[in-house]
């Protein structure tokens, strides 16, 4: 037990300095999450097996290829997506138990490429 309340600590505490950066050697960097994982925010399953991560990583992709637009407003318009400017978004998966919740500010990051056409 004391091993995994380290490990989560160490993560927490390099999580902070990294999504309070902003250049890394000056190559600015901006860091985003997905909690508690990839597979929970994307399709609402936790501790898929290695055949359904794959099963649902295809269906995801054969979903979206051709769908920028689309997927750009899934990604910042679902129940999940946790919007505002970026320290606010920060700010939340901070407080309470919400990193543990199905939640995301990536969008945010899609956003801001879209408006500088990136």
């Amino acid at each position: 037990k004391e091993e995994i309340v380290e490990r989560n600590r160490r993560k927490s505490s390099n999580m902070n300095k990294l999504s309070g950066g902003k250049s890394i050697w000056n190559i600015p960097y901006r860091a985003y999450y997905m909690s508690c994982n990839l597979d929970h925010v994307l399709y609402g399953k936790q501790n898929s097996t290695d055949e359904e991560k794959e099963d649902d990583s295809y269906r995801f992709a054969k979903e979206y290829r051709n769908k920028i637009p689309e997927f750009i407003q899934f990604i910042s318009d679902s129940d999940f997506s946790v919007n505002g400017n970026f320290k606010e978004s920060w700010d939340f998966i901070r407080k309470d138990k919400h990193s543990l919740e199905r939640h995301t500010n990536f969008g945010l990051a899609l956003k801001n490429s879209e408006e500088n056409n990136l």
